[in-house]
């Protein structure tokens, strides 16, 4: 037999002993009737997100929103707190247009003991005290609110200043004073209805009926305006236009009377002072 025959003879057999090794390396080995059954491997869960934490962006957003309703409770408070002085204020207001002016006191002392006093408050303070006859206190506390305002804010404190002279008898100091209250609030009716009766007191005809006639036009004819008008026609000699006026507000005999007799008054205090202008 030649050497090439016995060689792939050889091969041949070589490799159908080496296939059962191949195969059996390559199965599943078995395990012994006997054996113990190998653990488990651990089966391994993925880890639960921890729901309880917060991220910095997170906890930046939950403090703003926080502090965002506190600044709306407290806006709210102050809120509250400004509608609770106001309407405090506006009794007070009330108390002293009809003639309650003690009662306005009490309020004030009341108001100050829990808010502290302000401009408004001191305000209507000084009108209590006048409207009470407490003139010097009240000069004091309408002083205090000159300093330091600006002109138009110092209108109404002049026209109080302007009354507590009216009420001491000094028409030269309450004239002056009412002038600067309608300098500093040109449409303050009250003030020019004041000034043209100092004026008319003071016997100077032209800038009492000017005043006069502007607080007139100003207030759409107030009777109290126009019964000042009437006295000045009297005073002064222009009886038509008191009568006139004097119908118009349909004056009893009696009122007649009585503003007549008010306008001789001031006639006789002219003729002695000899001022009549």
């Amino acid at each position: 037999m030649s050497s090439r025959l016995i060689s792939g003879q050889f091969s041949r057999q070589l490799a159908m002993l080496a296939l059962p090794l191949v195969l059996a390396a390559c199965a599943t080995p078995q395990r012994a009737p006997n054996a113990p059954a190998p653990a488990p491997e651990p089966a391994t869960t993925p880890s639960a997100p921890n729901i309880s934490a917060t991220s910095p962006t997170q906890d930046a957003l939950i403090e703003a929103e926080r502090k965002e309703l506190d600044r709306e409770d407290e806006q709210t408070r102050k809120a509250r707190a400004e509608r609770e002085k106001n309407l405090h204020l506006k009794l007070v207001q009330t108390m002293i247009e009809q003639d309650n002016a003690y009662a306005a006191l009490a309020h004030l002392d009341a108001y100050d003991q829990k808010w502290g006093s302000d401009r408004q408050s001191k305000q209507l303070r000084a009108d209590s005290l006048r409207k009470t006859s407490q003139l010097d206190q009240a000069e004091l506390v309408y002083k205090s609110l000159l300093s330091g305002q600006g002109q138009q804010k110092s209108g109404p404190v002049w026209y109080g200043l302007g009354k507590v002279a009216i009420e001491r008898g000094d028409l030269k100091t309450a004239a002056t004073r009412l002038e600067k209250s309608i300098q500093a609030d040109p449409l303050n009716i009250n003030a020019y209805s004041d000034l043209g009766l100092v004026y008319l007191l003071e016997g100077q005809k032209e800038p009492a009926y000017n005043t006069l006639m502007k607080a007139n036009q100003l207030a759409s004819g107030d009777s109290k305006i126009m019964a000042n008008l009437a006295l000045w026609g009297l005073v002064f000699d222009d009886f038509n236009m008191a009568m006139d006026i004097a119908d118009r507000l349909q004056w009893s005999d009696n009122t007649r009377n009585q503003v007549m007799s008010q306008a001789n008054s001031i006639k006789r205090r002219f003729d002695a002072k000899g001022n009549t202008q």
